[in-house]
């Protein structure tokens, strides 16, 4: 049997808790609630010290893609949710150029492309964002 754990649990030294203590056989990262994308580097780079894979948990957004990319000890892209009959994970259409973490992104090999442009690689519809935003605070 092979666990995996962390889901549920935040931060880099919970994390090690888990390593250390054989909780675990492989671990969760997930750039919104570990630290951003730096935080999940630390929980990367922690399990690869020892000999763990660390996979990212769901999708969402194209920080996990480039995550995944860049971690050397992750094999495996969680795409929930994506059997035709499934409800489907509601994403709101942030995204100009069409960027999905649907079944439509998965390609014929079961791959997923990273995107390539500058900053996380995707363009963001302003519009669409302002247009439903409530309650925003400008700090300057």
């Amino acid at each position: 049997m092979t666990l995996l754990q962390l889901e549920h649990v935040r931060g880099l030294e919970s994390h090690v808790d888990f390593i250390v203590g054989d909780g675990t056989d492989f671990v969760r990262g997930d750039p919104n609630i570990d630290g951003g994308i730096t935080g999940v580097m630390k929980i990367a780079h922690a399990a690869e010290g020892f000999g763990l894979d660390v996979e990212l948990h769901a999708p969402a957004d194209p920080a996990r893609r480039h995550l995944m990319a860049a971690i050397n000890n992750s094999n495996y892209y969680e795409m929930g949710l994506v059997h035709p009959k499934a409800a489907l994970v509601p994403q709101p259409p942030v995204y100009k150029d069409g960027y999905e973490d649907a079944l439509g992104a998965i390609d014929e090999n079961g791959c997923i492309q990273v995107p390539q442009g500058p900053g996380l690689g995707v363009q963001y519809d302003w519009g669409f964002i302002t247009a439903h935003s409530t309650g925003v605070t400008v700090y300057e």
